[in-house]
């Protein structure tokens, strides 16, 4: 994916925009991502549109049949400007798949796909402000859905339009999850839940010959539906020395290695092994940050930038298991009883010991009622059932608190990552239509077996190895060696070292210097999430400083 920048000051500029003339009217389109239904939209457009087949024309003459409601018609991961003159409309997927920013300076609104191309063209200074301070410490590496680190520089958030006119920027929010009495019995859910997703797997495999496998649920689920179909590759990751030093806990069970054996056994696909070296990881850290534009979920990013890096010498597409925790229940908050009812963001549970590490002027900025206000804000609109049972609440509000924070993050890593390697990552999981059936699913049928995604695994038990099928959920792979907790610990005592550091104006010296120490064992919660505990902090906090300093950003407090 380009990056481009549109400018809009008289009228509307961009050299990555498509020119289009119609009704003796000039507008500049771009569209960026992917639409999969296009050849769809096209064949019912052809007759009433002067338009070609390219997906400028598609999009365009879409919103000039639908309007408003044309996302809803457009299927895929994209983000697309339609502009004339000073009038500007754009838009993403419902699902947030796609980034759009934009910023005003004086007389001058710009919008762009990249934080740092949006920043070089608007030459404006790159801030960090106390709001982008509550976002860093409270929420990072996720971020509100409107929000960037940069003072000044906005995010268009999921499933929403923005259009301007004589320099005014109104954002609306045009698609919400619909809530619907679900009225199939077992055997007509399940069913559906495999058409749904067998439709989009089989939608995205077009132009692709090659999916990411890790023996999980996921990923095994798509490498079988697309390897029945034809000739298949699949990629795994692995960390040196993690043989030898895994240790299961309640987020990562077991190893991968095992569970691919299975599947390859049953699906003969062209398997590659990618092993990722500690230093290589540690030495990715930087460069994953810069193709995010801000710290992000440390090795975790920069192991898929390397991963995407070794595929994309040989793909320039590739099928991923993102987002299928989120619409289907897979995370353990959904469950865990210490973990579902928490009245906050449940991936969140160190905002205590987040605040601890700061220095004593950032700790007064209100950490925990600006973490309180959104969680509240991320709810508020969540329309229930009379029917639905306490479970049902409890899975909507966590469903949407997913799809709002934890996916967009995890969104974000991939678009990013990948278009950094010049490999495309599609998402099956991520379809509309799958996500309205599933999010309507009451939770006992969804928890079948007493297991999360249990009617995903009851959906696809006859297309996989039984304990591929029934195996508990692991996360994206990190790695157990102890020597990464060195590298990065060393790689962060030279950053302290440093006195021009940020880090300094940022964090408490003592804290700092007892994390370094403990190799980031003194802080005893994860960060953020499922994976981002002891070295992966450190990762962050290293990330912190380069992103700072890379971005020659100014803190105002």
């Amino acid at each position: 994916m380009k990056s481009y920048v549109m400018k809009i000051q008289q009228h509307t500029h961009s050299d990555a925009a498509k020119l289009i003339l119609y009704q003796n009217k000039a507008y500049e389109v771009i569209v960026q991502g992917e639409i999969y239904n296009a050849q769809s939209i096209y064949q019912l457009l052809k007759e009433a549109y002067p338009l070609q087949e390219r997906l400028e024309d598609i999009v365009f003459f879409a919103y000039q049949r639908w309007g408003e409601d044309a996302m809803l018609e457009l299927e895929g991961a994209y983000s697309f400007v339609i502009s004339s003159g000073k009038d500007v409309f754009a838009a993403k997927d419902p699902l947030g798949l796609s980034p759009l920013f934009y910023s005003k300076t004086n007389d001058t609104i710009w919008l762009s796909n990249r934080i740092d191309a949006l920043l070089e063209a608007s030459q404006q200074p790159r801030i960090l402000n106390s709001h982008g301070i509550l976002e860093l410490f409270s929420f990072g590496p996720s971020l509100s859905m409107d929000k960037t680190l940069f003072a000044n520089v906005a995010s268009l958030p999921m499933g929403s339009f923005l259009r301007i006119h004589n320099g005014d920027i109104k954002v609306k929010t045009y698609y919400k999850l619909p809530t619907i009495e679900h009225h199939d019995d077992m055997e007509t859910t399940t069913l559906k839940v495999h058409d749904l997703l067998c439709h989009s797997i089989q939608q995205q495999m077009h132009h692709c010959k090659a999916s990411f496998l890790s023996g999980g649920l996921d990923s095994s689920i798509i490498t079988a539906v697309c390897a029945k179909e034809k000739e298949w590759h699949t990629y795994s990751l692995d960390y040196e020395g993690n043989a030898k030093n895994f240790k299961s806990n309640m987020y990562q069970v077991s190893m991968d290695n095992a569970f691919i054996n299975q599947m390859l056994e049953r699906y003969p696909c062209t398997h590659h092994w990618l092993m990722l070296k500690q230093q290589t990881l540690a030495d990715t850290l930087e460069e994953s940050m810069l193709t995010r534009n801000h710290p992000g979920m440390a090795d975790v990013d920069a192991s898929l930038l390397w991963l995407c890096q070794q595929v994309a010498q040989k793909e320039a597409v590739i099928l991923s298991g993102e987002c299928s925790d989120e619409i289907f229940g897979g995370y353990p908050w959904f469950y865990r009883d210490e973990l579902k009812d928490l009245p906050t963001f449940p991936w969140l549970r160190s905002t205590p010991q987040r605040i601890e590490l700061l220095k004593d002027d950032i700790k007064q900025l209100g950490y925990e009622a600006y973490i309180q206000q959104q969680y509240e804000d991320s709810i508020r609109d969540i329309r229930y059932l009379d029917t639905d049972s306490e479970d049902d609440r409890r899975a909507r509000r966590h469903t949407q608190l997913c799809l709002k924070w934890f996916m967009q993050t995890l969104v974000t890593r991939q678009v990013c990552e990948g278009d950094r390697a010049n490999l495309t990552i599609r998402a099956p999981f991520a379809n509309v239509a799958l996500l309205e059936y599933v999010y309507n699913i009451p939770w006992q049928m969804k928890f079948y077996h007493g297991q999360e995604k249990g009617i995903l695994r009851k959906a696809f038990a006859n297309e996989l190895p039984e304990e591929v099928c029934w195996r508990k959920k692991n996360p994206f792979p990190k790695t157990h060696n102890p020597q990464y907790a060195d590298i990065v610990a060393k790689m962060l005592m030279e950053r302290y070292k440093d006195s021009t550091s940020a880090l300094h104006e940022l964090l408490d010296d003592a804290h700092l210097k007892e994390l370094i120490a403990t190799k980031g064992a003194s802080f005893q919660l994860p960060w953020y999430g499922q994976l981002m505990s002891g070295p992966q902090l450190l990762a962050y906090l290293y990330q912190i400083d380069c992103w700072i300093r890379d971005y020659n950003i100014k803190i105002e407090k």
